[in-house]
């Protein structure tokens, strides 16, 4: 018989020898050795999904969970929280030589210390977006955002994410990465046709038919892109957005319409309900009139595609509002000019002038019989004022013959990423020209990775066949990043946790269920290059506006890189499109990479651009790289 005394509650029961437990979830419970083994099983079967490999065995786990006992034991300590009891796990899966496990069950967070930072506007990313105003919305996204980077970036395959954290190359909106999307552009008769609704379902938010007044419909135009940034990392945007509202404008006023424009503009910038309690980064396609492409295609608004298929709707073509979009453009160009109410310019949202080869020309019989409306270089010349006073205007050239105009639809998003689609490259281009059967145009992008162009350059040391060999390298690594995004996105559409994009409202005039608001399999990958600049200066002593030489090299390496991906796309079975990123902190998060890496510090030293004396001193301060 065991001579040790046991310690009894007074109605006789024996107190556990182990301290009790204070769980994340709120609770202070016994020491219960059974739980680690059945939270190690439970939470290892994520191994198979994230690291083609299997889980733990029942055997191991409860081996595991009477070694964290034993040394629960021989700490002797007072104080025991789930936190640590998981950290002494996760010590025991190393020593046992199963990283992966060890992955999947460490917790990610931040100390406390880091956490208070962030809460003063100090910490974590504190400089790293300029659209964000600091207020307390924006430090629980902060924190949000250092979790789901951790989360993410300790669920991909350490190779990838290694990459990433080395500054190879740059994983965009990170925080998102497992859970959205990352741009998109809609095509505005969708939300004219069905109405808005704006959870996706129709059960927690409150349901609109389509709009039958002006006003209506710019305000179902504001609340569809600020729902739908609710599903998507980046930004959102409309295509050819004054052609498709114009309808709404008939017989309307100058007057009008330009308080209409200044509704809409207000509108986007005083929604402060973006991530992070930010403005909805936003995006609208304008051109000075109809594009040819669209003149005798029936609008869609109201509820109807106006057709003539039924009496309640008789043909009516985008065509027959020219003078609703010309005076649109001129209204919503003075708004922009004249600014807020303190004269500030208004950043959102962003306007993208298409410049196309239809408003090259004057339609001098138009411009006669109409002679009090702007003519298209009246109106181009608006924006050039806008340009000079604020900056704020995008201007996309459409004019030479690869871009398509009036062949095809092409618009860039939010400033950079360029989508397109013609009939060759859809087949149902037609039907969704004419919204048969509620199709229409989607477009967007999954996911940005951007290349570390420099550091190939350095690798490179004046080789060119070399610093190509090393750019494709980088796009192979972003593919393989792609493949995990879609992987991962898949099982987000299977729980449903994309209502807004995939949501499908009833048919306003047969109540069925009409299409789905964004075409998913149409989304493209996007691989973005940062640096092209320094990269030939590296590599040939000069920057592409002191030599032709070096331009014609950034030309050839662009050139290398389009090849490529096109031949990427063909093998891999997915749309993967070049870009120039437009993130200022890229490109910062790259300089800090290489001046703080040994082997790339005297290279990055030559080309960096910006006060280098001062980064070097404060490069040991280093902690976050955004």
């Amino acid at each position: 018989m065991s001579s040790r005394m046991v310690q009894q509650t007074l109605e006789g029961l024996a107190v556990s020898a182990m301290p009790r437990v204070r769980t994340t979830d709120g609770h202070l419970l016994d020491w219960d050795r059974e739980a680690i083994a059945k939270q190690l099983l439970k939470e290892t079967k994520l191994s198979e999904q994230f690291y083609k490999g299997p889980g733990i065995t029942a055997e191991e786990a409860e081996d595991i969970a009477k070694e964290v006992e034993r040394r629960v034991r021989w700490m002797n300590v007072q104080y025991l929280s789930g936190p640590l009891v998981r950290e002494i796990m996760n010590v025991i899966l190393l020593e046992r030589h199963h990283a992966e496990w060890r992955n999947i069950c460490t917790r990610v967070g931040t100390p406390v210390y880091d956490a208070h930072l962030i809460d003063i506007g100090t910490g974590f990313e504190s400089k790293e977006n300029a659209n964000l105003q600091e207020n307390a919305e924006t430090s629980h996204k902060k924190k949000a955002d250092k979790i789901s980077k951790e989360q993410y970036l300790l669920l991909l395959p350490p190779y990838l994410a290694d990459r990433h954290l080395a500054g190879d190359l740059h994983i965009h909106d990170l925080e998102y990465f497992g859970t959205r999307p990352f741009c998109q552009d809609w095509d505005l008769r969708y939300f004219l046709y069905y109405g808005l609704m704006p959870d996706g379902l129709g059960t927690k938010a409150s349901v609109a038919g389509p709009a039958k007044k002006a006003e209506v419909a710019i305000l179902h135009a504001v609340k569809a892109l600020g729902s739908a940034q609710t599903n998507f990392a980046g930004g959102q945007g409309f295509y050819n957005f004054l052609t498709f509202i114009a309808p709404y404008f008939e017989s309307k006023s100058y007057q009008e319409i330009l308080q209409l424009m200044q509704m809409f503009v207000y509108e986007m910038t005083q929604m402060m309900v973006a991530r992070g309690g930010q403005l909805v980064f936003s995006s609208v396609q304008l051109t000075p009139g109809v594009p040819r492409l669209w003149r005798d295609k029936p609008a869609v608004y109201a509820g109807r595609v106006w057709n003539g298929s039924s009496p309640d709707a008789p043909l009516k073509t985008y065509g027959s509002f020219e003078r609703e979009v010309r005076l649109s453009f001129k209204a919503l160009m003075e708004v922009m000019l004249a600014g807020d109410y303190w004269g500030k310019p208004f950043n959102f949202p962003k306007p993208e002038i298409s410049i196309e080869p239809d408003f090259m020309k004057e339609d001098e019989a138009y411009n006669a019989a109409h002679p009090d409306l702007p003519t298209y270089k009246d109106l181009y010349l608006l924006t050039f004022k806008l340009a000079a006073e604020y900056g704020t205007p995008y201007f996309d050239n459409q004019l030479p013959a690869y871009r398509g105009a009036g062949e095809g639809i092409s618009c860039y998003q939010c400033c950079a990423y360029q989508f397109a689609a013609t009939a060759d490259s859809d087949s149902q281009f037609e039907d969704k020209l004419l919204f048969k059967d509620g199709k229409h145009f989607s477009m967007g992008s999954w996911q940005v990775v951007s290349l570390n162009c420099p550091r190939a350059a350095y690798l490179a040391r004046g080789d060119d066949e070399l610093l190509f060999e090393y750019l494709r390298e980088l796009m192979d690594i972003s593919v393989e990043i792609f493949k995990v995004k879609r992987e991962w996105m898949n099982q987000i559409i299977k729980n449903h946790r994309m209502p807004f994009a995939t949501q499908q409202p009833r048919d306003p005039i047969t109540g069925e269920k009409g299409s789905v608001a964004v075409g998913l399999e149409g989304l493209v990958y996007t691989i973005g290059v940062v640096g092209v600049n320094e990269m030939v200066q590296f590599h040939t002593g000069k920057q592409m506006h002191e030599s032709r030489d070096a331009w014609k090299l950034a030309v050839r390496a662009m050139t290398e890189m389009e090849i490529y991906s096109k031949k990427l796309s063909q093998m891999h079975g997915m749309t993967i499109a070049l870009a120039r990123t437009p993130a200022e902190t890229t490109a910062q998060r790259f300089a800090v990479s290489d001046l703080i890496h040994e082997e790339f510090r005297e290279y990055a030293e030559g080309v960096v651009k910006g006060d280098l004396d001062a980064v070097k001193k404060n490069l040991h301060k280093t902690r976050d790289l955004p």
